[in-house]
């Protein structure tokens, strides 16, 4: 998540219907007055200007940490990726991951789940008796699959996950993961730097999270990065649930946090999906002034980043994800081993001054397919 991910930790909640838990922390020294010193504020935001420095040039090919497989895949195979019905950046990686598995020969399929724990493992289930080659799933720890997992390994099944904090195990069975910690805490730590830059080291910010362990992860990277660079920062966390994802439900606890709190001027919601509609509700509760900002754009943030209405979005592409997911399964396959995160995933800082034009989601690097097609040695690359 990319999806996802997105963002204290939480456990996967089932269910509940509404925003749940927040909690807010704040350091403020009161060397002047009950605020930090001119000089510590400057420091400050010099020092987030100069993280944020390498994030200003956009990527223009996928970093080291992509090799080039030993061998050209075998062919013939079928991989089946479970899709969170609840999600829509979900759909988007399997419409890539499939156009990735046609390049190296393969068949794909996805399977539908409604976002509950009971419907995901009955599917997965489902998923295992077709006997893929591999199955893919993003956001949801091990811990409630279980089951499956255990079934995909003793069917010789290579699973890959994304986006979970848990570690590959065995192989088959849990074998491949990719976009996971090393990832969500880059994000997290750029986000970060970006609302001290912005905010003059001076901000509040409210976190939108959503309840998976790795998007808690990320919201608890910001937290902790501003809690230890800014004092005179604040951050409030909260969590939304994954059913209210947009619908009126969403946009109004996120509304009602920013009521509450005039001095937030930040919105961070775990992924663009939860910011639908979000800039609308605000202009009719009469709220202004208010910075969007994020990870794992959706056309809709992209076009609000064009139009000014969002501040930031981290381009976490839900559409290279489908192939980052099936290359770590073929790195699987390919050596008989485990294979883990250890980051580099492609990403890029957008803002209103060079998000592209056009519709549609921009994706950095822009001919990541060719790329990936020759790390696999097929295709023209």
């Amino acid at each position: 998540m990319a999806a996802a991910t997105s963002m204290a930790i939480v456990a996967v909640t089932v269910g509940a219907c509404s925003s749940s838990s927040s909690s807010t922390s704040s350091a403020t020294s009161e060397a002047t007055g009950g605020g930090t010193s001119t000089s510590a504020t400057a420091a400050c935001v010099a020092a987030a200007n100069n993280y944020l420095k390498p994030w200003q040039t956009l990527p223009a090919k996928l970093s080291s940490s992509y090799a080039s497989l030993p061998h050209k895949p075998p062919t013939g195979k079928l991989i089946i990726k479970l899709v969170n019905g609840a999600i829509p950046s979900d759909n988007q990686s399997y419409q890539q991951e499939a156009i990735a598995a046609k390049a190296i020969g393969w068949t794909s399929r996805e399977i539908v789940f409604d976002g509950t724990v009971p419907d995901l493992n009955a599917k997965f289930e489902e998923a295992v008796t077709d006997k893929p080659a591999v199955v893919t799933l993003s956001g949801w720890p091990v811990a409630s699959i279980a089951g499956p997992i255990a079934a995909a390994k003793k069917a010789g099944i290579v699973v890959a996950l994304s986006s979970i904090l848990d570690q590959p195990v065995s192989n088959p069975g849990f074998a491949a993961l990719s976009n996971a910690g090393p990832t969500i805490a880059t994000i997290g730590t750029l986000e970060a730097n970006w609302f001290m830059a912005d905010s003059k080291c001076t901000g509040s910010a409210a976190l939108f999270s959503l309840p998976f362990p790795i998007v808690a992860y990320g919201v608890k990277v910001f937290a902790d990065v501003v809690k230890a660079k800014c004092p005179d920062c604040t951050v409030t966390t909260s969590t939304i649930q994954t059913s209210d994802i947009g619908t009126p439900a969403a946009t109004t606890a996120m509304v009602s946090t920013l009521q509450s709190n005039p001095r937030i001027k930040y919105a961070v919601p775990a992924i663009a999906n939860l910011a639908t509609g979000l800039p609308a509700a605000l202009t009719q509760a009469g709220i202004t002034g208010v910075s969007i900002l994020g990870s794992v754009p959706d056309a809709t943030a992209i076009k609000a980043l064009q139009q000014g209405t969002n501040a930031m979005w981290v381009d976490q592409s839900s559409l290279i994800q489908g192939w980052t997911e099936l290359n770590a399964a073929l790195w699987a396959i390919e050596t008989g081993k485990t294979v883990t995160d250890t980051g580099g995933y492609p990403l890029a800082m957008l803002t209103h001054a060079d998000v592209p034009p056009g519709s549609g989601i921009p994706v950095y690097p822009a001919n990541y397919a060719a790329e990936f097609e020759t790390l696999w040695h097929v295709g023209n690359g």
